[in-house]
């Protein structure tokens, strides 16, 4: 008997509807929350209750088992006490089926309840398989559930585990005991490198010997976990290996599946862990994303370069419907390092991350996976994690490392021309303009001239010291700054429309930057972003402050005119992009030369420990 996975509960009653509904209000879910596992928790049912597992952890998502695994004869092992009807539904989207229906009497929870599938659908009709179980006694108890199998494992898996973190102590040592204290991964290989690019953890918050603190200079996410990585290739045991961020909220139960998945995998290929929004935890904000690419009116996915698509994003995972969504599964370019799972021989053949530092090395990597398994990145359903969401943060300093380590990617993967980078990076500048960002602009201009000193610019530059400098440019210009207690009525508020005449005088005097400061009004506009209808930025045109307002944001930025600022970096730009024509295809072939050296263990190693 080989467990494949089990009923996962929710952690708390926030997510409970991902894990499993039931009908009537007299039922209650108790928990020992504080346990050291989830095996003590228990769902008390009253007569004529019924607890649904038509749920986003513990549906059973057949069409990607018998695609990707060798899986095709399942029972469910249920531990009750009481009196049961037991049904098991197939939803195709299209069709639902019942599999099974039988009562059992007189449960107890010293023994299981077996409940035994149909063979497993390879074909079109291969759908969505859950649980409801209906209480028939006056009293009832539902406590633990396993999906079991009687099939051999394809192999032996063992897991090198790689969280890379900056001084967020508190997440990374909640992450790391989720996985040691869950009974069923006791048996398990594997061990957690934990990379500390701050150096604020010590030996003893991690006593276990399945852990590894690595104290590590600040060399980014990119270099905390190539270094973990390359720690764990050391030892020489992993059949896989597993990038986690540190500040992520996890259910233990997606790496015991991780396990089973791989021990039965047909084939190689990687798992790209979809993405909840940390504060509405019953959205999905993203199950695997493209690169260069964005989708047209029409719905579909067309090239567009320096785009990065979210796919099936902001789905409501509560409704059943939206489950059956999760089906359909999509090409993905990659998978973020949230969480993200491979073999071995990924790394064998082609190599560790690029150094990026931060930002775009998820992409970059992923391509390459992608190219090397022949397109098998596979964001699974059920396999995710809690993240901080993006509208939440967006530093400026990640300006700069975007358009440098995009402009980079697609040196090595894509052959975008000299004339489309510079209109689109200059659509980027003036906007930035237009708003009176100059430091996002001006990030803009410095990822672009780093980009064009070749390769040679990673080689020569201590990633640490670069990143101070470039966190202090971030904030060269004063003219930002933050506005709190801004009372605006969502009700009340009418966006402004912008006639095509006033759109070109914004356009032509850059916002106001190219008018003399008498025509400006000491005035603030307010300008709504995020929203259903959003507020054009020539709302601020002759106007000397702008105020944004973002949607489920709680502070609001002002920006204040400053035609010298704007007009230098406008300048600076023309320079840099006139400079750079003659030698574009150079620097192009020099990056993508380059990439198999930078991204050896050879060449890892002198970067991370610099003499």
């Amino acid at each position: 008997m080989n467990i494949v996975s089990r009923i996962q509960f929710p952690q708390t009653d926030v997510a409970s509807e991902l894990y499993f509904k039931v009908d009537k209000s007299s039922t209650d879910f108790s928990a020992s929350v504080g346990a050291a596992s989830l095996w003590h928790r228990q769902v008390p049912l009253h007569q004529g209750s019924t607890i649904s597992f038509n749920t986003y952890f513990n549906s059973f998502y057949e069409s990607f088992y018998t695609k990707y695994t060798i899986l095709s004869s399942l029972y469910y092992l249920l531990k009750l006490e009481g009196d049961f009807e037991v049904a098991v539904y197939r939803d195709e989207g299209s069709k639902k089926e019942l599999l099974f229906s039988h009562k059992f009497e007189q449960c107890q929870l010293s023994d299981y309840v077996k409940v035994s599938l149909p063979e497993l659908r390879q074909d079109q009709e291969a759908g969505r398989i859950y649980l409801e179980i209906t209480c028939l006694s006056e009293q009832g108890l539902f406590s633990e559930g396993l999906l079991v199998t009687e099939q051999e494992k394809q192999r032996d898996v063992s897991f090198g585990i790689i969280t890379c973190t900056f001084k967020k102590e508190f997440y990374v040592k909640k992450t790391v005991n989720a996985i040691l204290q869950d009974s069923l991964l006791q048996d398990k290989q594997f061990k957690v490198f934990v990379v500390d690019n701050g150096k604020t953890l010590n030996g003893g918050d991690f006593e276990s010997e399945k852990v590894k603190l690595i104290s590590n200079r600040n060399v980014g996410g990119a270099g905390g976990f190539t270094k973990g990585l390359i720690e764990a290739l050391q030892e020489g045991i992993y059949s896989h290996f597993l990038f986690m961020d540190d500040d992520i909220e996890l259910d233990s139960e997606v790496i015991y599946k991780l396990f089973s998945l791989y021990e039965y995998a047909k084939q190689d290929f990687a798992i790209s862990g979809s993405m909840l929004d940390l504060y509405k935890k019953h959205i999905l904000y993203e199950a695997g994303a493209v690169y260069n690419k964005c989708f047209d009116n029409t719905g579909n996915l067309q090239y567009y370069p320096f785009e990065i698509t979210s796919l099936k994003r902001n789905l409501d995972l509560r409704d059943p419907l939206v489950l059956n969504l999760l089906l359909s599964e999509d090409n993905i370019d990659y998978g973020s390092f949230w969480f993200f799972a491979f073999s071995k021989e990924v790394i064998e053949s082609i190599g560790l991350p690029f150094p990026f530092f931060m930002k775009i090395d998820d992409i970059e990597f992923g391509l390459r996976v992608k190219q090397y398994l022949d397109n098998r990145i596979v964001a699974f359903p059920s396999f995710a994690v809690w993240h901080e969401p993006f509208y939440a943060k967006k530093p400026v300093w990640d300006v700069y490392y975007c358009t440098r380590n995009q402009l980079i990617t697609n040196s090595i993967h894509d052959s975008l021309t000299y004339l489309r980078t510079i209109k689109i990076l200059t659509k980027c500048i003036i906007y930035n303009l237009l708003r009176f960002d100059y430091n996002s602009a001006q990030m803009y201009v410095k990822g672009f001239n780093d980009y064009m000193e070749g390769a040679n610019f990673i080689r020569s530059h201590d990633s640490e010291i670069l990143h101070s400098k470039i966190f202090a440019d971030s904030k060269s210009y004063k003219s930002q700054s933050i506005v709190t207690n801004l009372e605006l009525n969502g009700e009340d508020y009418q966006v402004t429309k912008t006639g095509r005449l006033k759109k070109i005088f914004t356009l032509l005097t850059l916002n106001g930057h190219l008018l003399p400061r008498f025509l400006i009004s000491d005035e603030s506009a307010v300008i709504r972003q995020g929203f259903t209808e959003q507020d054009s930025v020539c709302k601020a045109f002759a106007k000397k402050r702008i105020i944004f307002v973002m949607e489920k944001n709680p502070q609001s930025y002002q920006n204040e005119l400053d035609n010298k600022a704007g007009i230098n970096i406008l300048l600076s730009w023309i320079k840099s992009a006139l400079k750079s024509r003659l030698k574009w295809s150079a620097i192009n072939a020099e990056w993508k030369k380059a990439t198999q050296e930078l991204t050896s263990i050879k060449f890892w190693q002198d970067y991370l420990e610099p003499h």
